[in-house]
């Protein structure tokens, strides 16, 4: 039986675009942190279900998503919270913008955390591989789409776009978690 468990995906947009879409794509890394982009969309999914906060407004797509979190983790604190790279990215953009917007977050213990690349890794040291990669291994279909394009998306209006790939890579997420879960790969801990 699989534990309780909640997926998370963050999508963000540098706060100065412009600035962005003309900077080499080896230098357009840097924005995506905390201090030059901004959360533009949150994904959860909980027992199959997934919900997307999707606006221009990041404090009200912030508070929404922690009032979610809190409400699926209630006091129990068996629900793992699960992600793709989410300890180096989501979590770390989910606090920072949260702190720069003024909302409260819902405390939790990075133990609760399930960051799937690293422990596809077995937490090595800078792990390799993109959810795209190890979906595609397990016959996942894969979305037209990937995160560096997430920018325009939002800077074209194409929000339903954006949404669909969004809801893709929380069903991606799930996929490799139950596999990674029946093989127990989640169980590996670091210490």
């Amino acid at each position: 039986m699989t534990r309780d468990y909640f997926i998370v995906d963050v999508e963000t947009m540098p706060l100065d675009y412009d600035t962005y879409k003309v900077l080499p794509e080896d230098e357009k890394k840097q924005y995506f942190n905390p201090i030059l982009s901004k959360v533009v969309a949150i994904g959860v999914r909980h027992k199959g279900v997934n919900t997307v906060y999707l606006s221009m407004d990041e404090r009200s797509i912030l508070d929404d998503f922690w009032d979610q979190w809190d409400k699926i983790k209630g006091t129990s604190y068996g629900v793992a919270v699960v992600g793709f790279n989410i300890n180096d990215f989501d979590i770390p953009m989910l606090i920072g913008r949260s702190f720069f917007n003024d909302v409260a977050i819902v405390p939790f213990t990075l133990k609760e955390i399930v960051d799937l690349r690293q422990r596809l890794a077995a937490f090595k040291y800078s792990p390799k591989g993109t959810l795209k990669e190890y979906a595609k291994h397990i016959g996942m279909t894969l979305s037209e789409f990937d995160g560096s394009m997430v920018a325009e998306l939002v800077a074209t209006g194409r929000l339903a776009e954006l949404k669909g790939y969004l809801e893709r890579d929380l069903e991606l997420t799930d996929a490799v978690f139950k596999r990674a879960e029946k093989l127990n790969i989640t169980k590996i801990e670091r210490w």
